[in-house]
């Protein structure tokens, strides 16, 4: 029986992606889990593996075309074989060359003839080549005009602009490099109530001197209505806490040589984290839990979300899985970390891995917050922060008397949904992190 090639959620948020090029034509052989097209958001362009081992029956949505999240694709196969999604014989599904459309033709017409493909309006630029909702937006952000993506040589499949053709033609433009077209003058808008002008001499005010407006990206949308949706939903709640990372440090000094050496990763304050919290929700599963309607749902698995700063297609985050992260040691943990990490920045990360956490950790610190309120990754009842981990003077007291004494602390910080966690259940799990982390004497 024929296997779907579905559109894929990449991302929790996303809701409808464009199909960039297929890798593979109908009659072609697909090995299961072989990359056969690349789809793209306006969050990340990925490459999507084939469900199935087979030959490609159809392809049903061709390159350049928006369609939702569900959307079946083209079909999977034996040679031969069809099922009720495939298209007739008679009617083949090809990736025909682009060609311009008559303008006289009715759009029914179109679409019943085989050979002809219409891009979407919004991924097109004004000479006709295929413009991914990617490189679009970037355009958007950095000032560059249609005139100019038209005038650009591409060094994609057909001369398609690329992300990287595009960021150096940004480069050599703020460089002053190249000169973009000049901007097409705009008539004059003169109405009856139009005031005469006063003889004296104005001075203009360059456009952009005082402000800069620009369309809201997909992706920034998105993530509005997200935080927006999550504030509307959980009652948030935060608590604070002071973790010395003492401890952690003279075993990580002890063997970080060694464990890159051998894992190919380092191991740092994020791996120990993750493996406290991983370790710490199999004890308090309030903290691990969704509220499903009116129903509160307990999960035996540990699935933890990392989040991941990306740079493109504009500055944000994404949020990454790691699976049963329970069952994991710390070596386990930190080549998952990485891994992740860099999959994400590569756009090499599977649709499956960017949704189904139970629980969220983020790390602000490593940009040098020292303390943050996160907002909770729906369906999550909980997230946790990292702030800053620095060398502060604190008060011990050693046989009786206080001192004081240098120790690497940090703050973290909980952010919770009130409606299922109570501010004591919330404590009592941080407190166990804490005790966690500062009793740590595990060698990795």
């Amino acid at each position: 029986m024929a296997d779907k090639i579905i559109m894929p959620q990449l991302g929790e948020s996303i809701a409808e992606g464009t199909i960039v090029r297929w890798l593979k034509h109908p009659g072609d052989a697909v090995r299961k889990d072989e990359n056969i097209l690349v789809i793209s958001t306006d969050k990340v362009e990925a490459e999507i593996p084939a469900p199935a081992a087979g030959v490609l029956l159809s392809i049903d949505v061709g390159e350049g075309k928006t369609v939702g999240v569900g959307t079946v694709l083209g079909w999977l196969g034996a040679s031969g074989e069809r099922s009720s999604g495939v298209p007739p014989a008679s009617v083949p599904v090809t990736r025909a060359p682009t060609r311009a459309l008559p303008a006289d033709e009715p759009q029914r017409q179109l679409e019943e003839k085989p050979g002809y493909f219409q891009l979407p309006t919004h991924a097109q630029a004004a000479g006709g080549r295929f413009v991914s909702p990617l490189v679009r937006r970037i355009a958007a952000e950095s000032g560059v005009s249609d005139a100019e993506l038209d005038a650009l040589a591409g060094t994609g499949n057909n001369g398609r602009v690329t992300k990287k053709d595009l960021l150096s033609y940004v480069e050599d433009k703020r460089a002053g490099r190249v000169k973009a077209p000049a901007p097409v003058a705009r008539p004059a808008v003169v109405t009856e109530t139009s005031l005469p002008q006063p003889s004296t001499p104005t001075v203009p005010i360059p456009m952009g001197a005082r402000e800069v407006v620009k369309p809201a990206s997909t992706m920034r949308k998105a993530i509005m209505q997200n935080m927006v949706a999550s504030k509307q939903t959980s009652a948030h709640v935060h608590t604070f806490f002071d973790v010395d990372w003492t401890n952690v440090e003279k075993i990580r000094r002890a063997h970080k040589d060694r464990f890159k050496a051998e894992e190919g990763v380092s191991l740092t304050y994020t791996v120990f984290m993750a493996a406290a919290v991983a370790q710490c929700l199999r004890r308090h599963s309030y903290l691990n839990a969704e509220i499903r309607g009116g129903e509160l749902v307990f999960k035996s698995d540990v699935h933890l979300g990392m989040a991941v700063a990306i740079d493109g297609p504009e500055p944000g985050l994404m949020v990454p899985v790691m699976k049963n992260a329970d069952q994991m040691n710390l070596r386990g943990l930190a080549r998952a970390i990485a891994d992740l990490a860099t999959r994400v920045r590569a756009k090499k990360v599977r649709p499956d891995e960017l949704s189904g956490s139970s629980f969220t950790i983020t790390n602000p610190g490593n940009f040098g917050s020292i303390i943050g309120t996160p907002i909770i990754n729906q369906p999550n009842v909980a997230i946790l922060a990292m702030g800053k981990i620095e060398k502060k003077p604190v008060v011990l007291e050693v046989d009786g008397t206080d001192v004081i004494a240098v120790r690497l602390k940090s703050v973290i910080a909980l952010g919770f949904d009130h409606r299922l966690v109570d501010g004591l259940t919330a404590d009592q799990f941080m407190a166990d992190v804490v005790k966690t982390i500062e009793s740590w004497s595990t060698v990795p």
